[in-house]
């Protein structure tokens, strides 16, 4: 059994959270990580507290303070102790994926499969990853499957819900973290706790994160390092014994790039469908040209970029506000959780890949907001039903401008006009409403056997308004190359405009079965991800609610006293109508054009399992794999560059029909395994150590594409300290990506160079070592 416990997976900080820890003191739960306390795991995946062995939903929960110790700095660094959620940091829409599954669209109405929640809050704001530092976090929940039920909006994959700490009654301290590391990494937090009398308190978090990017730029223009500011502040007060009242406000600000794209493989020798009459400062195999000038050589392990005659900017201002309301009215608890969040951002993206204003100019703007309501009731004592009832209320609304404009090899760069692919500015007018009330009830027939069913109503009203507009400056490209240079800009489009308000259905049943410390569930849950509005080629077009029916079977085990845990989970995700981009044959005047959409089909099926094992105080292990097989049903996707009739390529566009294909960004084998020790040194000292290893089988960036294949590839980070016994003073070094294994966040088709591919390669991709101190008082 112990041998076996290697080879499957585990959540790195599980052991972490038991009901003996003081989660919301880092430095305790870190020293509580490696102790081989046998006090139960807590989570709030049912929005309850429940042990984690009874909660029949797979689950990976991960220690925020375990992570912080491996130099980690932002939510996605997560993936290392998490086998089955990866991400992908595309450029400008980062995206998560669990069991494969999550949602690429450059559409700023679609929200993602992979819904994100920061206590007890949905975060929908389009192309935005909150909490950027894992600074005061207590838990990450990772929820697998289907989770709309329970969690309010668009979980048709998942969740990823994360706990901060709660400001502790009667307690005044403090801890904090100072980080150095390679790259000019500097990385700073600090969380103060003040008592207001007996039964009020106020806690208070700020940090700042300082990093340069990973990329070398030998162009001409600017990659601006990575800022980070955040700050915090949560008050917690207790009138009564029943009534609680808790405020959350947080501000971060986020300026910078960690890394950027450079060329993979250079193309062949036509740069754009421009004729090269019409482009003379443009001539064929200008990209080529311009980078090799530079020294750029293109490889899978290129890390230099000649782009530059624009600076990249990536800029956001976040602030949010929500105010919880718990009282105890006896048999039945009531919750009310109000919420806001505004998000500014900026970006402008070099995509031509070279030091010329080709195509420089890809500004996207925009500002958002959501508000959300919900009212639950769970009821207090365990009786014969067990349930959590509510009601939900969404809000959000999104404004974003984009301009495209570039020389296009026309002018040379000296010129002030530019030339868009459209009559200038695109603005997009965004707005959603849902609504919903939703119940599980969970049936306890005797001790060890129970039954669950819950549904939940939802309905989503959406308008959408799309405009173009002139900016001084910039001409349409066609207007102007057909005209002879005589027109500058076309007749603007009317207005694009489209209502819709869609209703829909979500579902859960199962049952569980207890023997001893072990539970066995099964159950069926109907996902549901909700409409959305596309505009395209000067037509707005319905996207239809995205479906899922997931079967799960699974068993969780406490054994040998708790020296051994396991969790193993079976699933099949059968969807229906998954949100992607799709090619139109209709659009362009019968030139097609490719839009967000629905695939018809999408089978995903795999088989997870999860262990810890502690065979003695101070030390433990933790291991992961997931097996996944993913497949398209019908769905018109683009050629990739070669692709042959023989292929498949023989449809409009061209395009062809991926049936049968793997998911993009899915891998076969992904694995995982952690190692911990927390041994003292004498009397006043204590040393620890821990070290985690993840490994990914390959997979495709795009469907199909062997240009875009990622080999499988490791990454081990690794940390050893010290630190006095009462953990209130500890100093450690850390490496991450000891190895320095290469890999891509990210491999596309550039934009003007037939055959030429294009990478990101993060910053997670180069080794980094660092050292650490941390205080407690």
């Amino acid at each position: 059994m112990l041998a076996g416990a290697s080879l499957v997976a585990v959540s790195g900080a599980a052991q972490a959270q038991g009901q003996a820890a003081s989660p919301s003191d880092p430095a305790t739960a870190l020293q509580d990580a490696s102790d081989d306390s046998t006090g139960e795991i807590i989570v709030t995946a049912q929005r309850r507290s429940e042990r984690l062995r009874d909660v029949p939903i797979a689950i990976t929960v991960v220690d925020g303070a375990s992570i912080r110790e491996t130099g980690a700095n932002q939510l996605a660094d997560i993936t290392q102790r998490a086998p089955s959620l990866n991400f992908t940091a595309t450029p400008g829409v980062p995206n998560f994926a669990i069991r494969g599954v999550g949602t690429n669209s450059f559409d700023y109405g679609i929200e993602s499969a992979v819904g994100i929640a920061v206590d007890d809050v949905n975060i929908t704001l389009p192309r935005f990853v909150p909490l950027n530092s894992l600074a005061d976090v207590e838990r990450v929940e990772v929820l697998r499957g289907p989770q709309g039920l329970l969690f309010g909006k668009n979980t048709t994959a998942g969740l990823i819900s994360i706990t901060t700490a709660r400001p502790e009654l009667g307690k005044l301290g403090s801890s904090g973290r100072v980080q150095v590391g390679e790259r000019d990494q500097v990385q700073s937090q600090a969380v103060v706790n003040l008592p207001l009398g007996q039964n009020a308190a106020l806690r208070v978090v700020g940090g700042y994160q300082y990093q340069r990017p990973v990329t070398e730029l030998v162009g001409p223009g600017r990659l601006d390092p990575v800022r980070r500011w955040f700050g915090t502040a949560k008050l917690l007060w207790e009138p009564t014994d029943r009534l609680s009242l808790y405020a959350i406000a947080d501000y971060q600000k986020n300026s910078g790039i960690e890394a950027y794209s450079t060329i993979r493989k250079f193309g062949g020798n036509d740069p754009t469908p421009i004729p090269a009459v019409l482009r003379p400062l443009a001539p064929a195999n200008f990209v080529r040209v311009q980078n090799a000038a530079r020294g750029v050589v293109a490889s899978p392990t290129n890390n230099r970029t000649a782009i530059g005659s624009n600076d990249v900017v990536r800029d956001e201002r976040s602030f949010g506000a929500q105010f919880i309301a718990s009282y105890d009215a006896g048999a039945v608890a009531i919750t009310s959780v109000t919420a806001y969040r505004d998000l500014t951002a900026r970006a402008n993206n070099d995509v031509d890949q070279t030091p010329i204003p080709f195509f420089d100019t890809n500004i996207a703007n925009s500002q958002s907001n959501q508000f959300s309501q919900e009212l639950r009731f769970n009821n207090n004592d365990r009786g014969f039903v067990d349930y959590t009832a509510g009601l939900y209320y969404f809000r959000q609304h999104i404004e974003a401008q984009i301009l495209q404009a570039g020389t296009f090899g026309v002018f040379p760069a000296s010129t002030p006009v530019r030339l868009s692919p459209v009559n200038g500015q695109s603005n997009f007018d965004y707005d959603t409403k849902s609504y919903a009330a939703f119940a599980q009830l969970t049936f306890n027939l005797t001790p060890e056997l129970r039954l669950i069913a819950g549904g939940r109503y939802t309905r989503d009203e959406i308008d959408s308004t799309t405009t173009v507009t002139r900016v001084a400056g910039v001409c349409n490209l066609v207007t102007f190359l057909l005209s002879g240079g005589r027109n500058c800009v076309g007749t603007l489009a009317a207005p694009i405009t489209a209502a819709r308000g869609v209703a829909g259905f979500s579902g859960r049943a199962g049952i569980e079965y207890a023997i001893g410390t072990a539970n066995l569930y099964a159950t069926y849950t109907r996902g549901y991800k909700g409409p959305a509005i596309s505009s395209a080629a000067g037509v707005a077009f319905a996207v239809d609610p995205e479906k899922v029916d997931a079967y799960e079977v699974g068993v969780k085990a406490d054994l040998l006293d708790r020296r051994l845990s396991l969790n193993i989970a079976g699933f099949i995700n059968d969807f229906r109508d998954f949100q992607a981009q799709v090619f139109d044959p209709a659009l362009n005047g019968g030139l097609g054009s490719f839009r967000t959409g629905n695939a018809s089909t999408l089978k995903t099926r795999g088989v997870e399992a999860e262990a810890t094992v502690r065979p003695a105080r101070g030390f433990s292990l933790t291991g992961g794999v997931t097996y996944l097989d993913t497949e398209y049903g019908d769905y018109n996707v683009a050629c990739y560059f070669g692709q042959t009739a023989a292929q498949g390529c023989s449809l409009p566009g061209p395009s062809f029909n991926a049936a049968g294909s793997p998911l993009v960004g899915a891998s076969k084998w992904t694995t995982s395994l952690a190692a911990s020790v927390d041994q003292p040194v004498g009397d006043a000292l204590r040393l620890f150590a821990n070290a985690d290893w993840r490994y990914r089988s390959s997979f495709y960036y795009a469907i199909n594409d062997p240009n875009t294949i990622q080999p499988g590839f490791s990454v081990v980070n690794a940390t050893v300290g010290i630190g006095d016994v009462d953990g209130r003073a500890r100093v450690s070094v850390f490496v991450r990506n000891l190895f320095d294994q290469r890999y891509a966040a990210a491999i596309f088709p550039g934009n003007f160079s037939a055959g030429q591919y294009v990478q990101s390669l993060p910053d997670n991709a180069f080794r980094r070592i660092g050292a650490a101190f941390e205080w407690r008082f």
